[in-house]
């Protein structure tokens, strides 16, 4: 069988994955505030990513989206300062906040 998974990277190197087999959307404030996340690899078929759900993950850098994200709303990605490096789907729909004091960010 194969699964489609969340892939996260924590600060001190472990590796979690999390089953997305039964839904295409990273709902409101689901890893909202975890500081201890430096990247994350979402698989292909997550179309949205809601408000706030990586907002406050101060140690994220680097965030992988599969080519089906279609949205990604209010402040999805805010105050994460540490953030370098995400690649957006050409066509994608991106709330004016979604990345809100992503100071390291380059555009």
């Amino acid at each position: 069988m194969n699964r489609k998974r969340i892939k996260i990277t924590l600060v001190n190197k472990t590796y979690k994955e999390i089953d997305m087999s039964d839904f295409t959307t990273i709902q409101d404030d689901m890893f909202s505030g975890f500081a201890d996340i430096e990247k994350v690899e979402l698989p292909e078929g997550v179309e949205c990513i809601k408000r706030n759900a990586f907002e406050g993950c101060t140690s994220l850098k680097e965030v992988v989206l599969p080519s089906t994200v279609k949205t990604i709303d209010y402040e999805a990605f805010a105050n994460c300062v540490n953030l370098v490096s995400i690649n957006v789907p050409e066509g994608a729909e991106v709330d004016k906040t979604a990345f809100n004091n992503c100071v390291a960010l380059k555009r």
